[in-house]
């Protein structure tokens, strides 16, 4: 047998388990993989750092190194990871990850899987932990940079993924939409009893308070929903940083780029980085009348997702009150807001 048409890899891989959610995977595994979609030979795999559901493990090949994700939350992932990297490597200057191969067998793992290049630099959480000050205050400048490249993508209408289609589909009244997301997680919330009457009210006037915002135009971009510290691969660049690419794309839709700031607004610690962030955003796409509301509001149903999958799963929350957590994500928004908004 040659060494060209020898499907076993080039150093034994022992059996391991990468992840909780991918089980153990041996070294034929892998290289079926790689032969599926021509990747060369498997020298390596290591479970990616970071991520709540261990999904991802980076493969080294005779031919370059690449990300496998798999056991999926459902089909549908992976088929719109592909759709969102697409959009975004057509219409975009920030780089995703392709091609994304996706493989509809599930005879090797039990579950599909989808295969794409590793993306170059590394891992804004990584550099970000090992920043000093100044550091921090580049990669907050970067961040806000990548986003505003991430929302070159733009759309001539806002809505949801449809798996049926693999494309994006037109939603009518962007407020009812956007109020409709906010009282699924509030229902999700209401069902492992996670919410005080207090949290209820509070919930109630915030809506009655800011939701006129949401009636202010816009034109619809690609809404990562998960822009954060772990989604994005950046390198040092001159004196800063520049993003290398953008990943995890499961959440995304197309709607108003300003609930895209929510999440990094909520890593960051100062006022100064928050502040260098939204600059550097907004010297891409301007912020509108309404911002400080809008923002306010984001920040309220984005911080009721992770509420409920701390609470629901007991790993985040457990002796703080849901004010006392919630309202420094809205102070911090509505301050960019107020800076920000025209």
């Amino acid at each position: 047998m040659s060494m060209l048409n020898d499907p076993r890899p080039s150093v034994d891989l022992e059996p391991r388990k990468y992840s909780d959610r991918l089980g153990v995977i041996d070294a034929d595994q892998f290289q079926a993989v790689a032969d599926e979609f021509g990747l060369g030979r498997v020298t390596n795999a290591e479970p990616a750092p970071g991520g709540l559901f261990g999904q991802v493990v980076f493969l080294t090949t005779t031919d370059g190194q690449y990300a496998m994700r798999g056991n999926p939350h459902g089909y549908v992932q992976l088929t719109k990871e592909r759709r969102v990297a697409q959009i975004i490597r057509e219409r975009s200057s920030l780089p995703a990850p392709w091609p994304y191969h996706v493989s509809e067998k599930t005879e090797l793992f039990g579950w599909t899987y989808a295969v794409m290049p590793r993306l170059p630099g590394r891992s804004g959480s990584e550099l970000w932990n090992a920043a000093d000050d100044e550091q921090r205050l580049a990669l907050a400048r970067a961040f806000g940079e990548a986003l505003g490249r991430l929302h070159e993508a733009r759309s001539p209408f806002f809505g949801p993924y449809d798996a049926d289609l693999d494309d994006f589909i037109a939603m009518d009244n962007f407020s009812d939409w956007a109020l409709y997301r906010l009282d699924v997680t509030r229902t999700k919330c209401r069902r492992i009893n996670a919410l005080t009457v207090e949290a209820e009210l509070f919930i109630d006037s915030m809506i009655d308070q800011c939701a006129g915002a949401f009636a202010v135009p816009f034109e619809p971009v690609l809404v990562h929903h998960d822009f954060t510290l772990g989604n994005v691969n950046l390198a040092e660049s001159g004196r800063g940083y520049a993003a290398t690419g953008v990943f995890d794309l499961f959440e995304s839709y197309f709607g108003d780029g300003e609930e895209d700031l929510i999440r990094f607004l909520g890593h960051v610690q100062t006022d100064e980085q928050r502040r260098v962030f939204a600059d550097a955003y907004s010297a891409h796409r301007s912020l509108r009348p309404g911002a400080s509301e809008r923002l306010a509001l984001y920040a309220l149903a984005d911080f009721l997702v992770a509420w409920e999958y701390g609470k629901r799963n007991r790993v985040w929350f457990e002796d703080v009150a849901f004010l006392d957590a919630v309202r420094p994500n809205i102070a911090n928004a509505r301050a960019i807001g107020s800076i920000h908004g025209r």
